[in-house]
């Protein structure tokens, strides 16, 4: 089981540097992509955070299709 292993491993490490990538000081943020007004805006690392997560969702939920599968095999 090595393989589920390693992938819930990889999602659980991108979805916490998606969540510090989400976290970062406005002065850290880079690039501003949509401002809504003075204090809100979106900005290009929040647009990596959220696709960090994103990923990190899908490998957790592979995982659990692959670990369904082995268990459950005929």
């Amino acid at each position: 089981m090595w393989r589920v292993l390693l992938m819930a491993a990889l999602a659980v490490l991108l979805q916490l540097v998606g969540l510090l990538v989400l976290a970062l000081p406005a002065s850290l943020e880079g690039q501003v992509l949509y401002l809504f007004d003075d204090a809100h805006a979106i900005s290009a690392l929040d647009g990596a955070g959220v696709v960090l997560l994103i990923l990190g969702c899908l490998i957790a939920w592979g995982a659990g299709v692959v670990w369904q599968r082995r268990m459950y095999a005929s």
